[in-house]
């Protein structure tokens, strides 16, 4: 049973795959049906030609031998009006032998009609081995009912052969009615058949081999420029930016390969002008972010200054003093923000890795928050079935993510209990948190790591909010080879889930749903 699924997909994929299968199987088909319909035709139309010739031979015959035997009968009376019965019955069987000419003659029989009161007798007499049994009662009705006609029927010999018996009225004097029943074979003609037959079958199979072998060659050849065409464009996609068809004539797979060029060099250019300006564009938030520490931190040193010696001041002023130094500190979160984004744009982010247990750190970002989530009336809760073993990772990133998503949902958790889960697998640690506040919509959903965008904008927050915060929690699974999913539904809470592979491990299943079922949470 292996065996015959391992053959399904593969030819289920060669299906899928194979332009050229495809068309050769289709052309297959077709060609199987019209030869097959074409050959059906034929077939019939021979069939009914060597029959009704055949049929057409043993009625004529039947006609001449029937004349002649009643000729003997009517002869055999003497100017008396008497008749020697079995001299004529002789007299006629040697001339039914003299007369019939026509291959596959079985044999004969001159049968009385019954029913009949006559002054002589002739007893229905037939040739050695005459098939008395292939003569039906059907047969004979119909020469009863019409004497005049040469009556037929299509009859199977007991060999198993066709065969054809024809039968006509013959009046034997004084002796009344009698049916003359001749019976041919006609293997020979189901030999022809058949021989037609085969050898259309032989030419139709001959055909259609052909015409699949035509149809592969010519799609072959038809699609090579397609396939020349789809591998340039794999290498292209690959980063091979100068990969070009090489054009060949004036024909429709030239056009082809000529604006595949020509789309290749625009997209090239596009790249190229592209890279350029992004590599700029990293190199300038870099280089401002870099430029902007030194006068911040001098700014930092004042502010903190004036603001720890704002009770000197008047109320204004005093108010002023605290609003610098929230901004101050701010700003210095945004611009660290920046620098870390420009080194992920940059490709320069690196991992410290340590063999940390996810519990471990998930108990930690727990601990770092719980002031502000006691401030807020959340309740934060950790369910660790797992994670309790060693894995290796970079604390300060995971740590970083955690916060991020703890602070998201300090701030939209309307003081609700915050889920916080860790568990882990052969595959992957998948660690989740999860709030039962004012949630989001899809649209919401599409966007939360777009970078500077806030899903509402007007709340009051405690824990930042440059819109950067899952951009960089992004950043930092995408280094680890992980993944971070969303659920949210409005008016129900969201859940953010990131799931880390372990080493060597591809297309990892978090261990954590998403959400978490209810069910798991301690009571």
């Amino acid at each position: 049973m292996n065996i015959v699924r391992r053959l399904v997909r593969l030819a289920q994929t060669g299906w899928r795959t194979s332009l050229r299968l495809r068309m050769m199987l289709v052309s297959l088909l077709l060609t199987t049906i019209a030869v097959g319909l074409i050959g059906g035709v034929l077939s019939y139309i021979i069939q009914s030609n060597l029959f009704e010739s055949r049929r057409s031979e043993v009625v004529a015959e039947a006609a001449a031998v029937t004349g002649n035997v009643q000729s003997v009968f009517d002869g055999a009376v003497d100017t008396d009006g008497n008749i020697d019965i079995e001299r004529a019955n002789s007299a006629a069987q040697t001339t039914v032998r003299s007369t019939t000419n026509s291959p596959g003659l079985v044999g004969f029989a001159i049968l009385r009609e019954s029913g009949q009161s006559t002054g002589n007798v002739l007893a229905s007499t037939s040739s050695i081995g005459f098939p008395i049994e292939v003569v039906s009662q059907a047969l004979r009705d119909a020469v009863q009912s019409d004497r005049k006609s040469i009556h037929y029927q299509s009859i199977a010999l007991p060999s198993g052969d066709p065969g054809i018996a024809a039968s006509a009225n013959v009046d034997v004097p004084t002796a009344g009615r009698y049916d003359l029943v001749l019976v041919y074979d006609l293997s020979d003609v189901q030999g022809n058949l058949q021989f037609v037959q085969s050898a259309l079958l032989l030419g139709g199979v001959f055909f259609v081999l052909v015409t699949g072998w035509i149809v592969w060659t010519v799609t072959t050849r038809a699609i090579r420029p397609i396939v020349t065409t789809a591998v340039t464009a794999e290498r292209f996609a690959a980063g091979n930016l100068d990969e070009r068809i090489e054009v060949e004539g004036e024909d429709i797979t030239a056009t082809l390969a000529t604006s595949f060029n020509r789309m290749a060099e625009a997209i090239s250019g596009q790249i190229t002008r592209l890279a350029t300006l992004s590599t700029l564009q990293q190199q300038f938030v870099s280089d401002v972010s870099h430029e902007l520490r030194t006068p911040l931190t001098s700014i930092k040193l004042a502010g903190n200054m004036i603001f720890n010696r704002r009770d000197q001041f008047d109320a204004d002023t005093a108010r002023a003093a605290e609003i610098l130094h929230q901004q101050l500190e701010k700003f210095e979160v945004t611009l660290a923000e920046l620098l870390e984004l420009s080194r992920f744009d940059a490709g320069a982010a690196e991992l410290e890795m340590a063999l940390v247990a996810p519990a471990s750190l998930a108990a930690s970002s727990i601990e770092d928050v719980a002031a502000l989530a006691k401030d807020r009336g959340s309740v934060v809760r950790l369910h660790a079935p797992g994670g309790h073993s060693e894995v290796e990772l970079d604390p300060r990133r995971i740590r970083r993510i955690l916060q991020n998503f703890l602070a998201n949902a300090i701030d939209h958790g309307e003081g609700n209990p915050i889920d916080v889960w860790v568990d882990s697998s052969s595959s992957a640690v998948g660690i989740a948190v999860r709030d039962h506040g004012v949630g989001m919509t899809d649209e919401q959903v599409a966007r939360v790591f777009d970078r500077f965008w806030r899903a509402d904008p007007a709340r009051e927050r405690r824990t930042g909010g440059t819109g950067l915060g899952l951009a960089i929690a992004q950043g930092d699974a995408t280094l680890h080879g992980g993944t971070i999913d969303v659920w949210a539904e409005p008016g129900a809470g969201a859940c953010f889930r990131l799931t880390i592979p372990r080493a060597g491990v591809r297309d990892a299943v978090s261990p954590v749903g998403l959400p978490p079922s209810e069910e798991a949470l301690d009571a």
